[in-house]
């Protein structure tokens, strides 16, 4: 797995096990303006990615979102991109249980069958 996927993975574990810790969630943006390091985040900033990577001569940057409980990681590095979600723990909870359960057969369904 490359460096920039694995740097993605971390960040979304992260801020997923924060959220669900229940600590306040913030939109931030980590830029990453060398392999030997030379980080710099910004706050709930509205750029898109490669402006902001492009304005601060980044090499990689990744945008963590919060929104309705959901966590988003967003990253970019030259032309390849990543993008990781989790829903939030109610919205899992209300599809698991108002779901039909995949074992139900529908009536026309076995009819189908029978015949």
């Amino acid at each position: 797995m490359s460096q920039f996927i694995e740097n993605a993975r971390e960040i979304f574990e992260a801020a997923e096990s924060s959220a669900a810790a229940g600590m306040p969630s913030a939109d931030y943006t980590i830029l990453m303006k060398s392999a030997q390091g030379g980080i710099h985040m910004i706050a709930n900033s509205d750029w898109s990615l490669g402006a902001l990577q492009q304005a601060h001569g980044a090499q990689v940057a990744y945008r963590v979102s919060h929104q309705n409980g959901r966590v988003k990681v967003e990253g970019r590095e030259g032309q390849r991109t990543c993008h990781m979600e989790a829903e939030a723990a109610h919205e899992t909870a209300q599809f698991l249980l108002n779901s039909t359960p995949s074992w139900h057969a529908r009536p026309a369904y076995v009819a189908l069958l029978a015949a």
